[in-house]
């Protein structure tokens, strides 16, 4: 949805909120949640949504995006292992 749209719903829906609180009326309710959806469907039918069309990252990204965790852990495996030796030699 637009800024706009959202912003005026955005508003709507804290006037409503307000005033189902001053005539102490719970919120949400049944007949309060069907006029705000009567509302949405009257007043923003024209807002358009803009669908994110995903594309994937360039290869040389994604292959950096993949060896990194994958140095990372052959790593820390490299470390474990080191450390483990190394707590031998010192007992």
């Amino acid at each position: 949805m637009s800024v706009c749209c959202n912003s005026e719903y955005h508003l709507f829906t804290l006037c409503t909120e307000t005033k189902s609180h001053n005539v102490d009326c719970y919120w949400p309710n049944p007949l309060v949640e069907s006029y705000i959806i009567r509302i949405h469907k009257h007043f923003f039918s024209n807002c358009t949504i803009e669908e994110v069309i995903w594309v994937d990252p360039p290869d040389d990204t994604l292959t950096i995006l993949i060896l990194i965790p994958v140095f990372l852990t052959l790593a820390m495996i490299a470390l474990v292992v080191w450390c483990s030796k190394r707590s031998d030699l010192l007992a």
